[in-house]
């Protein structure tokens, strides 16, 4: 395949969130290996009733169980001062060090979790939420009838030297608008989109609103109590570092989340808990999951869909009718990860000149990404966004004639012809451009990872940017000309440093991106040649190693294209595969198969899909996805393709609160 027929359609995935069993697995698993002294595990736990409302809700009996289980098997609970000492390197954490945390102060606390905490001698951290705490709101749903703890109780836990009183918000339990189709998200991370002026929240009224209310709730527990809390507990989990930064303008110094993972004394803003929920013979599954042990147990189950087939510009209803055909077609299907096209292309060229998501440095066709994510997400499915990191075509043709990367042709450099028009890697100003675009995405948009497509290369010929000639002058005291990279050693240092620009490069959209949104997956497409054949390397200016480096995912057009024999298609796959495994890349490596031909205009049979992705699980590949999937004309069919991609079990639910 040439560089010319890269295109779009070899775009693809990432990952999410782990199994909750898998999590609490870690736990039993860590101990085993001996946690290092800065390295702890968090639990979060909720209501403890006879009658449980909601999964997170657990019967006396069980939390008797898990504490009695922490005791026999060596657990230490520790406290927040135990952290903080560790942290400022006063004392270490004891080896299966463990944090008990109870959110939203209910009346069970009291009642049985303080006897509990009080018998055992363990210490815990209880976050209230102050305005439910007060009776001024309530939650709603299938938490309205919670009792919560009155002041007085609070103070008395308070007063015992065991529990911790944390903050978990006044007032920002709830949810805002999120776009302009009325769909809501977490207040205290969201942009809030005002519907009359049809704007989203500013930055700087995002910080003053989520501060106002962490100032009010310390104001309150400080009154009450007497003390004013340095922990903050994320409502529903949810976050930024925007927040971050105004919770310790507050005073917190330590930020509970529900993400999942080891804690670290060393990261006190980030404080990972995993969700304790009610599991029936939680503790034999975890014993046989021991035994035979756990690896990467998230398998991916993808499908990569065009938004342009949904979205009817002159039209919303259209729009949102199509989007409901497509959120039955995967619910059926089963997958586990769905990819959002995040741009419009309907010409099918790659080149991006139009957004489906509120911008400030391109066009908007219509603001529907938000809208899509959200609906994908509430069905359980991880979504994340498909964007292009350099193939933009800017609204001023002037911009586009400064950064778009260049070529040398016939004796002359040009822009280059390639599939792709790209902004060059090595112009700063391209950067700017595109951490803008990044920055405006994340901010509106709440989606799990994102996946970069496959523009984010340079072949040999590539790039004679002046900004680049500038680069080359430097490293080598010589202007970037044939003759200079004539010299193997030269050429060979400046394919190194054309990776090493594109890496770069998308590093600074990742940051931009986690600034927004902390916990996202990355993910980037490689062209399946440099996988298979590791001297085509300078061909693309990409490299397998970097990419298991730096990205969660690499993902690979794994079908093996005009390769007519059965024989021979099967021998170029297991040789893509083996050069993975040989990089122990397979549990960060998504194959993706082919499920339309552009050049015939017409879907591949379904038998020879799904030949293809059981080949890649009969090797060994762990995560596997398909694109295009044909929402319009349900193509691939459903009950023959179902099968093999259906992966719901995989995914963790998301239940925060």
């Amino acid at each position: 395949m040439s560089i010319n027929s890269v295109s779009r359609r070899t775009s693809v995935i990432n990952a999410g969130p782990a199994v909750l069993l898998a999590a609490l697995i870690l736990i039993v698993i860590a101990p085993d290996k001996c946690l290092a002294s800065d390295r702890f595990i968090a639990l979060v736990y909720h209501d403890i009733t006879v009658k449980s409302n909601v999964p997170e809700d657990l019967t006396p009996d069980e939390l008797t169980r898990h504490f009695a289980f922490l005791k026999a098997n060596g657990y230490h609970p520790i406290s927040v001062s135990d952290i903080a000492a560790a942290a400022a390197g006063k004392k270490s954490l004891p080896e299966k060090a463990i944090l008990l945390t109870f959110d939203d102060a209910y009346l069970s606390f009291y009642k049985i979790v303080y006897p509990a905490l009080k018998l055992y001698g363990y210490p815990a951290v209880l976050s209230v939420v102050t305005s439910w705490t007060e009776g001024k709101n309530h939650p709603d749903g299938l938490h309205k009838e919670k009792k919560f703890m009155s002041w007085d109780m609070i103070k008395e836990v308070a007063s015992s030297g065991l529990v911790t009183v944390a903050s978990h918000s006044d007032d920002l339990h709830t949810y805002v608008h999120s776009n302009p189709h009325g769909n809501i998200e977490p207040a205290s991370s969201t942009f809030a989109f005002d519907r009359r002026s049809q704007t989203y929240e500013a930055e700087e009224r995002y910080r003053k609103r989520i501060r106002a209310d962490m100032e009010m709730s310390v104001s309150v527990l400080q009154k009450k109590l007497g003390v004013k809390p340095n922990v903050y507990t994320w409502p529903y989990g949810a976050y930024n570092l925007q927040a971050i930064e105004e919770g310790k303008k507050a005073g917190f110094s330590m930020f509970l989340t529900t993400d999942s993972g080891f804690s670290d004394i060393r990261h006190p803003d980030r404080i990972n808990r995993y969700y304790a929920q009610n599991m029936p013979k939680w503790l034999p599954r975890v014993a046989e999951e021991l035994k035979q042990g756990i690896v990467n147990p998230t398998q991916i189950r993808a499908v990569q869909i065009d938004l342009d087939k949904i979205v009817k510009s002159e039209s919303y209803k259209e729009s949102d009718r199509n989007l409901g055909k497509c959120l039955d077609r995967l619910s059926s299907l089963g997958v586990n990860t769905v990819i959002v096209q995040a741009f419009n292309d309907s010409e099918g060229t790659g080149n991006v000149s139009a957004l489906y998501f509120s911008n400030s440095a391109l066009p908007v066709d219509m603001d529907f990404l938000s809208h899509a994510i959200n609906r994908i997400k509430a069905r359980g499915m991880q979504a994340f966004v498909w964007m292009p990191a350099l193939a933009f075509e800017l609204p001023s043709r002037e911009n586009n004639e400064a950064l778009w990367v260049r070529e040398l042709k016939d004796g002359k450099v040009r822009i280059a012809e390639s599939s792709y028009k790209r902004l060059s890697p090595f112009d700063e100003r391209s950067l700017a451009i595109s951490r803008a675009i990044f920055r405006d995405l994340a901010a509106y948009v709440n989606f799990d990872g994102i996946l970069f497509q496959d523009d984010a290369y340079l072949t040999e010929k590539e790039d004679y940017h002046p900004a680049a000639a500038i680069a080359f002058r430097k490293a080598f005291g010589t202007d970037l000309t044939p003759t200079a990279l004539s010299n193997e050693a030269v050429k060979k240092k400046w394919t190194t440093m054309k990776i090493a620009a594109l890496n770069g490069y998308l590093s600074a959209l990742i940051e931009t991106v986690k600034t927004y949104r902390p916990t996202v997956k990355t993910a980037r497409n490689i062209c399946s040649e440099v996988v298979v054949d590791p001297g085509t390397e300078a061909l693309f200016a990409q490299d397998l190693t970097s990419f298991l480096k730096n990205y969660d995912y690499t993902v690979i057009m794994a079908s093996p294209g005009k390769i007519d024999s059965k024989p021979k298609a099967r021998k170029w796959m297991s040789a893509m595969f083996d050069r993975v495994k040989k990089k122990n890349g397979t549990n960060k490596t998504i194959f993706k198969v082919q499920a339309y031909d552009w050049e015939k205009k017409s879907w591949i049979e379904e038998s020879t899909l799904r030949e293809q992705l059981l080949y890649l699980l009969a090797l060994g590949a762990r995560h596997v996805a398909y694109y295009p999937d044909g929402v319009i004309e349900d193509r691939p069919i459903i009950d023959s393709i179902a099968p093999i991609v259906s992966g719901q079990e995989y995914i963790e639910g998301i239940r925060r609160h």
